[in-house]
C-alpha cells in the first residue's frame, strides 16, 4: 500500500498546527473574521468572470445565427428565379371605374343629409324624387354593391332600409370639396 500521502499530510498538518499555535490570538481573530469577506470577493469575481464568458458566448451565437440567416437570404435571392412566381406586375391596370348617374348622386346626397343612425328606403326616396320605387331601388342596389350604402335591419313595404357607409361619406366629402373648387 502506498501511504506516502498520509506522511505528507501529517507533515503539512503539523506545520500548519505549529504556525497557528505560535500566532497571536488577535491574528487568528483577524484571519477568522476576514475569511468570509475573502470568500465573498472570490465568489463575486467568479460570478463576474462567468457572466462575461456567457456574454461572449451569447454574442458568438447571435452573430453566427445572423451570418447564417444572411447567407440563407442570399441563396434564396440568388435562386429565386428558378422558383415559380406570380405574373409580373409591370403592366399597370387602372382602377375600376364606376359611373354614377344623376339619380345615384342625388340618392347619395339625400342619404348623406340624414342624421347619424337614421336610414331611408326606396319608397321614401321615390316620393322625394317623384319616380317609381323600383328605379330608386336599382340605384340603391348599385350604391350598395359599390359599398357606398349599407342595408340595415328592417324593411319598409318590402324594400330594405339603407344608410351611408364610411366609404360613402368619404366619397361625398371628396365630391363636395372638388365641386367647391371648380
Amino acid at each position: 500500500m502506498n501511504n506516502e500521502w498520509l506522511t505528507t499530510l501529517q507533515n503539512t498538518g503539523g506545520a500548519i498546527y505549529s504556525t497557528v499555535v505560535s500566532a497571536s490570538p488577535w491574528t487568528l481573530l483577524f484571519i477568522g473574521l476576514s475569511l468570509p469577506f475573502v470568500a465573498l470577493i472570490i465568489l463575486t469575481l467568479y460570478r463576474s468572470v462567468l457572466r462575461n464568458i456567457l456574454a461572449v458566448y451569447s454574442i458568438i451565437i447571435y452573430r453566427s445565427r445572423n451570418a447564417v440567416a444572411g447567407w440563407k437570404t442570399q441563396l434564396v435571392v440568388k435562386f429565386r428565379h428558378w422558383l415559380p412566381h406570380r405574373q409580373s406586375c409591370d403592366i399597370e391596370t387602372p382602377p375600376p371605374q364606376v359611373d354614377f348617374d344623376d339619380l345615384d348622386i342625388a340618392v347619395l346626397k339625400v342619404v348623406a343629409t340624414l342624421k347619424p343612425g337614421f336610414a331611408i328606403s326606396a319608397p321614401e326616396l321615390a316620393e322625394q324624387f317623384r319616380i317609381r320605387p323600383a328605379q330608386v331601388q336599382r340605384s340603391l342596389e348599385k350604391l350598395r354593391s359599390n359599398k357606398m350604402l349599407d342595408p340595415v335591419i328592417g324593411s319598409n313595404e318590402g324594400f330594405d332600409n339603407y344608410r351611408l357607409t364610411q366609404l360613402g361619406n368619404a366619397f361625398m366629402s371628396t365630391w363636395a370639396r372638388r365641386g367647391s373648387h371648380v
